[in-house]
């Protein structure tokens, strides 16, 4: 019996991949091409890329060219600028600077551009999204809301939050665990997120102030119902919590056409190797996840490649996988064992197999299966398998 495993599926961009969305390098490219076309305050981006081409050559001896650029590494420059306010009172917004903004940006116009209608769902991600359980966790570093789509397509119930409460007091909360439905964590963020946190403070400001409530011309909150506006959160939650005033946007192709640069920008990580810098928000995301593994009886990654620079995913994906290997393994359990993690990338030759499992080098290959093609139709199953 496949039922209440409990199994743990961790996606990156390679799972993506298939629906044709671009992978790091390809973001980059798209983004570098859009960006050439931007004026104004928008262009700011070329000053900030020069800036950080001149700062490479000065301090590091690297000649580079906009083409050359590791992106994440210029986002990097950027994040740190804008953490450590180094611009003073013209540091643009809680988003980040002007040139970290103009790309979060163009993220969300890309990957909105790219998301198929309901009907135009590759099939493998509908069989994906049939295939997971109630109590399954999906953790996700992608952006993109293929996934979500698929799962409303098959009319799977998730939530993108860790808990549901049947009620919560000041320091503690009630558990409901009467919703059966798969866990969805977006561990950097969505395309379709947006804070309504500033919006409400300006709003309350201005009513304590008297002020006329004129034309609102906000592009998101200013039009819930013509864009699915919802809330992320759902039922009880503390008033504290970090994530109390984000919502989703349903109607994420409609709103890219608006003009929102500037006026509204996603909430995601920016694509940067310290991206970890501003992930606070999504803390209870993250709580507790070192003892993740021990307890669940399936596991596979799918399309993360574990970059150098992802250290914290690192840390947190060694935990996961020796707690999954290690603990009460060939142990029957309620009539469960595990079953071999199963980890599916891209690896088209014997050198980039072996430069991938360096990377994973905590992995116990004896327990685990390789599959080196990529996702699609013909691994769909091998990622589900509980046998």
């Amino acid at each position: 019996m496949c039922n209440k495993r409990h199994r743990i599926f961790v996606l990156g961009a390679g799972f993506s991949k298939a629906a044709g969305y671009p992978l790091g390098l390809e973001l980059w490219q798209e983004i570098r091409d859009r960006a050439r076309h931007l004026r104004g305050r928008a262009a700011t981006f070329h000053t900030d890329l020069d800036n950080y081409i001149e700062y490479m050559r000065v301090c590091k001896g690297k000649s580079l060219t906009s083409g050359t650029v590791d992106f994440e590494d210029f986002m990097r420059f950027l994040d740190i600028e804008h953490f450590l306010g180094l611009r003073g009172s013209d540091t643009w917004s809680t988003d980040g600077n002007e040139g970290t903004v103009v790309v979060k940006t163009l993220i969300g116009h890309i990957l909105a551009e790219l998301t198929p209608a309901p009907d135009d769902i590759p099939e493998v991600y509908l069989k994906f999204a049939e295939g997971l359980q109630p109590g399954d966790y999906v953790l996700t570093f992608n952006y993109d809301v293929l996934l979500e789509r698929a799962l409303d397509a098959v009319e799977k119930p998730y939530r993108l939050f860790p808990s549901r409460y049947k009620s919560v007091q000041k320091y503690s909360a009630t558990i409901d665990d009467s919703v059966e439905e798969v866990v969805l964590l977006k561990l950097h963020g969505s395309i379709d997120w947006f804070d309504r946190a500033e919006y409400s403070e300006i709003k309350k400001q201005n009513r304590e102030s008297g002020l006329p409530e004129a034309g609102d011309p906000d592009p998101v909150f200013a039009h819930i119902d013509e864009l699915g506006v919802t809330k992320l959160l759902k039922g009880p939650q503390h008033s504290d919590d970090p994530l109390n005033e984000m919502h989703r946007v349903r109607s994420i192709k409609a709103l890219y056409d608006k003009q929102i640069l500037f006026v509204r920008t996603p909430w995601l990580l920016s694509p940067s190797t310290m991206k970890i810098l501003y992930a606070e928000k999504l803390g209870d995301f993250w709580y507790g996840m070192q003892n993740a593994g021990a307890w669940n009886f399936g596991l596979s990654i799918i399309g993360y490649s574990l970059p150098d620079q992802d250290e914290y995913a690192r840390q947190f994906l060694y935990s996961l996988v020796r707690n999954y290997q290690r603990n009460y393994w060939d142990e029957e359990i309620n009539s469960l064992r595990k079953t071999k993690l199963v980890i599916i990338d891209r690896c088209e030759t014997t050198e980039a197999v072996d430069d991938f499992k360096s990377r994973y080098s905590f992995v116990d290959w004896n327990r685990a299966i390789l599959h080196a093609n990529g996702f699609d139709d013909k691994t769909v199953d091998l990622a589900l398998s509980c046998k």
